[in-house]
């Protein structure tokens, strides 16, 4: 639930305080998920919000994104902690079971990284969710994705030229994963300007230029993958079948077609946007979750910028390009688009987390509660590079400082790096270690590494 500033939720009413001791199953808090009846539990406490929705300072899309579910790490991370005393007055009941991990409460690394930070930007006076670079890379990306697009197709000297498509195609599909990396990712965080129909506007981009539903992305990435982060059978980011056409967790069973996976894996990262187009309307029409993650009912808006998008990426990126260019040349080049934003958003990706020196912790089977507290987690299950290289920083929305990110998803990527010598000196004094390679390419090798040693069954035989 992002907040812009911490605001007080109104007065319970007699009923409500009276219900405060009502036992309550995760499956009754899970009907209760859209704007007439709004719960969410936060550390085993069910709050009513029903009446806060319209006047939360963070608007109401990320209210109706943890509806009916467990937030506490969401609440936690993108609250400062003392606004956790403000909900009493909500408070309706007790949670009485677990759907998905738990953890124990903020430790005190956290609480003083927390502290650490706040008091940098107090100092130096700067606004976490602020920073007119930023501005300027979405200038910078929109137009250039608009250029490669347009000499694609209207510039009769690259009409003409096949290798001059091709070369735009390739830009076109670089700036293709810059949106996802920098608009879409900054606004599911809520992490640029204080304006909720800015994020709203900003997501939309992933709709309508790539073709891909903000909405599926938010619930995988927002209420999956950062609080459950490399926990199997919570995080949708490393969901897989059993069999699967990869092994990248302990927990998954061994089979021999995963020898030499490091070999083949990788180049099946490149069909990324194709499956996630496909996928974004069985996660939201036929299967209604993805993995664990429940998806609520979709709002007005939510809906329209879905099947919209969808429309609009058909119509600019087939149903145009065939009035000027044959059907085969469309296809090379939608091809060559895709593979090219598929690969180096799946790659960067790949790189922070499933990697050779992460770990893969789990909750106790009968409690589901987790032993490590979630911050350590963070820093435990992510990886880093390239830290003193602005190219991979940019090229990358700052996912070479991806612990950052996972600690402060809220704050603007701009401020990364400062943030990240923090970080380190915290984990420093803390005994926790930080995990960077010095370059992407060591971390690459290290998610190649991964994939060896467990297509080969290495991890297995090292725990025997």
């Amino acid at each position: 639930m992002a907040a812009t500033t911490a605001a007080e939720p109104a007065p319970a009413s007699p009923q409500q305080t009276s219900k405060a001791t009502r036992m309550i199953a995760t499956a009754e808090l899970a009907q209760h998920n859209t704007p007439a009846s709004l719960w969410v539990a936060i550390r085993g406490h069910v709050y009513d919000l029903t009446d806060f929705v319209a006047r939360h300072p963070g608007g109401t899309d990320v209210l109706l994104f943890v509806a009916g579910r467990d937030a506490t790490q969401l609440f936690e991370i993108y609250h400062p902690l003392k606004t956790r005393n403000m909900l009493h007055k909500y408070a309706i009941g007790t949670l009485t079971d677990n759907e998905l991990p738990v953890f124990p409460p903020p430790s005190p690394f956290f609480v003083e990284l927390k502290d650490r930070v706040d008091a940098y930007f107090k100092s130096s006076g700067q606004d976490p969710k602020y920073s007119v670079w930023t501005w300027g890379r979405y200038a910078m990306i929109y137009g250039m994705w608009f250029a490669a697009y347009y000499a694609q197709f209207y510039v009769p000297w690259v009409v003409e030229r096949l290798w001059a498509q091709v070369a735009c195609a390739a830009v076109l599909g670089f700036f293709c994963a810059q949106i996802g990396l920098h608009p879409l990712h900054d606004a599911s965080h809520c992490a640029m300007t204080h304006a909720p129909w800015m994020w709203q506007v900003l997501g939309a981009t992933h709709d309508f230029l790539n073709g891909c539903s903000y909405v599926v992305w938010t619930y995988q990435h927002l209420l999956g993958h950062h609080p459950y982060t490399n926990i199997a059978g919570a995080d949708p980011d490393i969901l897989t079948g059993d069999p699967d056409v990869r092994r990248i967790k302990p927990s998954q069973r061994y089979f021999s077609h995963y020898n030499y996976q490091q070999w083949f894996v990788p180049v099946l990262y490149g069909v990324l946007g194709i499956k996630t187009r496909i996928q974004d309307v069985s996660i939201i029409y036929v299967l209604k979750s993805n993995d664990k993650i429940r998806i609520n009912p979709m709002t007005v808006w939510h809906t329209a910028v879905f099947w919209l998008g969808k429309a609009f990426f058909v119509w600019h990126r087939i149903y145009l390009p065939l009035q000027v260019c044959s059907w085969d040349r469309v296809l090379v080049l939608f091809l060559i688009a895709d593979l090219v934003a598929s690969y180096w958003l799946a790659l960067t990706f790949q790189a922070n987390h499933v990697v050779v020196e992460t770990e893969w912790p789990q909750p106790d089977p009968k409690t589901n509660e987790m032993s490590i507290d979630w911050a350590t987690m963070q820093v435990k299950t992510t990886q880093d590079y390239a830290h003193l290289d602005p190219f991979w920083t940019v090229a990358t929305g700052a996912l070479n400082y991806q612990t950052v990110h996972h600690l402060f998803p809220n704050i603007s990527q701009f401020h990364y790096p400062a943030l990240g010598e923090i970080t380190k000196e915290v984990c420093k004094e803390h005994g926790i270690k930080y995990l960077v390679k010095d370059t992407f390419w060591e971390a690459l090798g290290s998610h190649l590494g991964h994939l060896r040693i467990l297509g080969l069954g290495l991890d297995m035989k090292k725990a025997e």
